[in-house]
């Protein structure tokens, strides 16, 4: 089963890292919030990189 990056809202801080770094991945949802809204956009490791490490408050994470 595939990986797939979630995040959770109630810690994001909407500081818009992941949206820079893989806007072919997360963006922004209606409440201002990050949201992997297409998690086939980027490779896993990317994702891990430039999303899960690099986020300030630690609120993305994998689901299987």
């Amino acid at each position: 089963m595939a990986k797939i990056a979630w995040v959770d809202e109630d810690v994001c801080i909407s500081c818009g890292l992941c949206v820079n770094n893989l806007s072919g991945v997360f963006r922004f949802n209606d409440d201002g919030k990050a949201e992997c809204y297409n998690p086939e956009g980027a490779a896993e490791d990317e994702i891990q990189r430039e999303a899960i490490d690099a986020c300030p408050v630690s609120c993305i994470h994998w689901k299987e």
